[in-house]
């Protein structure tokens, strides 16, 4: 059984990555700017995120993101897995 993971865990993301998460970030943000008065949401994970969090909870499936807006120029996501 895979021990809880505790968060926040700062992940170093491979340079190559970079044009990958601002795509991702440029989502969310617009995401919340269509919703204003919203402050979290789930998503399905960009194909890079499930590379990122692979390594948190072996032998799990990422199966969504949990988004949430900290404030206007901050959001935090938080992987949900499942088991495969």
């Amino acid at each position: 059984m895979n021990k809880p993971v505790k968060f926040p865990k700062v992940l170093k993301m491979h340079p190559e990555m970079g044009d990958l998460a601002d795509q991702q970030m440029d989502a969310d943000r617009e995401w919340f700017m269509n919703h204003p008065f919203a402050t979290k949401y789930y998503r399905k994970p960009f194909e890079y995120e499930v590379i990122e969090f692979a390594s948190l909870e072996p032998g799990r499936k990422l199966k969504k993101m949990l988004v949430m807006k900290m404030d206007n120029n901050a959001r935090v996501r938080q992987p949900i897995f499942e088991d495969m």
